[in-house]
């Protein structure tokens, strides 16, 4: 918590004022029983309507007082935790999304959403308890206990015998839940995981009948997780009957004593009344410490896992915040100069090369195809270029400057991407479509529509560009949604495109099309083009042979095919000789 206490400071005048107004509060709320008291002793038992009548309007002044203090501590209570949590949602949210894509598989995406979420509402939640109860706690012990030794010292000796009792309840319980709350955290986290990855697969899991197996792994994640919440429930609902055991000993020993004074006249009822109130006041200002404590736990344990997320330091960063000055002549437009790639770039001695001594270079206006087995490095190669994964060693060159030297927001504007895995967002095709570039206008995306081969179906929706998109587009076929995400990199208008087996759902007579119109975009520089499929890297200037992350080919299809024996090997697994010399 200390440390996330920067998030707290641009509100620390309205946590200042909270607690002052909750401090008015308690006092008036102290008051009230040594009022009573005086009523009781010197205008109840005398008979003074009139001295009752302005005490008891008194009380009601202090009453309206205590109110109106404690609805601005409310307020001012709200203000900040309401701006802590914010804030530092905001924060966590931006780190999270400078992480790599390593970092996030990390930590999963069900915990960075719980802590994104849960997490940081248990912190803010224990900020606006903390502004409106931390202040009044101590000070309603406190002032109880001086307010009865002012009262009767004789019967306040009672009242500080029992408070630490008191304590040693809420101590004893708390120190026994507070492990308890981090398990239930941490279940709550594979919980979490259970369902995302059941709700996510759900096919899967209905294809090979593992319903029940998958229902069988919720029910003991679930299980465990009710079962530490019942151990945290049982040791909950013990608070209020040893609390209350404790206080109403207090109470009978009290009115034992108290009950002989007055027999005595050493004693008057009022005061009698007024420490039965303290009492409860002291009561209540336990219970509420010891709530305090259950949600410092709660709130030191997100804070905790809010702190691992933060500490971590994004393993790709900008090393500039400005732009260069590019030249758009230079030759050539991309290049990779002896660039590797190992899983732990830290210890690359001893792990595998995912891809080792990549060189080559691309023309202005040039397509190059990629293609290899599964597993050759095709698709790792290409997210090294707008540095979604950091080049182990080598260099990477667009537009005569090294990569590393431009700032990530310069290099990711100059190249469109299409993801082998299509990811659409809800909303509508337009703002889809906008996604990369927010000034396109309707005719950029009906030409980049046009482009795509995506101009039928969406015509045919009744709201044309404003027909509604779901999550991950699941209201259109594979086919659609891979065309939707072809038009939303050409919508951007990037020199470079780089297309990840972004045509592998569609038919081979939609793909001759599509590269037929991709080829009249003059504004297009260069594209890089990843396939399985031979078909469609053949039409390419030139084709990158990948094998086990080293390159094996690199020259016109025809070339290959006469000089490449594992290009070879690849087009006959495809094509038969006709088809391959067309």
């Amino acid at each position: 918590m200390w440390k996330l206490r920067r998030f707290l400071i641009p509100y620390r005048r309205q946590a200042t004022l909270g607690a002052l107004f909750k401090f008015v509060e308690v006092v008036c709320e102290l008051l009230l029983p040594s009022l009573m008291a005086v009523i009781v002793d010197q205008g109840v038992k005398a008979h003074r309507a009139q001295f009752v009548v302005q005490h008891g309007l008194l009380m009601v002044g202090m009453a309206v007082l205590g109110l109106l203090s404690a609805s601005v501590c409310q307020y001012f209570a709200a203000r900040s935790a309401q701006g802590y949590g914010t804030d530092l949602r905001q924060s966590l949210f931006a780190h999270i999304t400078q992480l790599s894509y390593q970092q996030q598989d990390e930590f999963g995406a069900a915990t960075l959403t719980t802590r994104l979420t849960n997490d940081v509402n248990q912190m803010q939640l224990w900020v606006a308890m903390s502004i409106r109860q931390v202040s009044r706690a101590p000070f309603m012990i406190i002032g109880s206990l001086l307010m009865a030794f002012i009262m009767d010292w004789h019967l306040a000796l009672i009242l500080l015998i029992a408070t630490p009792a008191l304590g040693l309840v809420v101590y004893l319980l708390t120190t026994r839940m507070s492990p308890l709350y981090r398990r239930y955290q941490s279940q709550l986290d594979h919980l979490s995981a259970v369902v995302k990855e059941n709700l996510s697969g759900v096919r899967v899991i209905r294809a090979f009948a593992k319903t029940d197996t998958e229902t069988t792994k919720f029910n003991q994640g679930n299980d465990d997780q009710t079962a530490t919440g019942l151990k945290i429930g049982r040791l909950s609902a013990l608070y209020n009957p040893l609390t209350a055991t404790v206080v109403n000993l207090m109470t009978v020993v009290i009115l034992w004593i108290s009950g002989a004074r007055i027999n005595t006249g050493t004693l008057d009822q009022g005061t009698v009344l007024a420490f039965i109130n303290y009492v409860n006041m002291i009561l209540s200002a336990v219970l509420m410490l010891s709530n305090l404590v259950i949600l410092l736990t709660k709130a030191m344990a997100s804070a905790a896992r809010v702190n691992e997320i933060m500490a971590t330091q994004p393993a790709i960063v900008s090393t500039r915040s400005t732009n260069q000055n590019l030249t758009t002549t230079v030759a050539p437009l991309l290049s990779y100069q002896s660039v590797s790639f190992f899983a732990d770039a830290a210890d690359m001695q001893k792990s595998d090369a995912i891809l080792e001594n990549i060189s080559f270079a691309m023309n202005r206006g040039e397509t190059i195809g990629i293609i290899g087995g599964t597993g050759a490095g095709k698709s790792t190669l290409i997210n090294l270029l707008p540095r979604l994964k950091q080049a182990s060693a080598g260099q990477i060159k667009l537009l005569g400057q090294d990569i590393n030297e431009l700032s990530l927001k310069q290099l990711r504007g100059l190249i469109s991407v299409v993801p082998q895995q299509v990811q659409l967002f809800s909303g509508t095709i337009a703002s889809n479509l906008r996604f990369g570039n927010e000034n396109a206008s309707e005719a950029d995306l009906l030409a980049a529509l046009a482009t795509a081969q995506a101009t039928e179906f969406v015509t045919q929706q009744a709201a044309g560009l404003n027909a509604p998109v779901e999550r991950d587009g699941r209201n259109f076929s594979g086919g659609q949604r891979q065309r939707l995400a072809i038009a939303r990199a050409l919508a951007k208008k990037a020199p470079l495109l780089l297309l990840d087996d972004a045509t592998s759902a569609l038919d081979y007579l939609t793909e001759a099309h599509f590269r037929e119109a991709l080829r009249q975009q003059r504004w297009l520089q260069g594209t890089l083009i990843i396939s399985q499929r031979v078909g469609t890297v053949m039409h390419a200037d030139r084709v990158l042979v990948l094998k086990n992350g080293r390159v094996v080919g690199f020259d016109k299809h025809d070339v290959l095919l006469k000089n490449n024996h594992y290009y070879q090997e690849l087009v006959a697994s495809q094509l038969d000789q006709d088809q391959a010399g067309e």
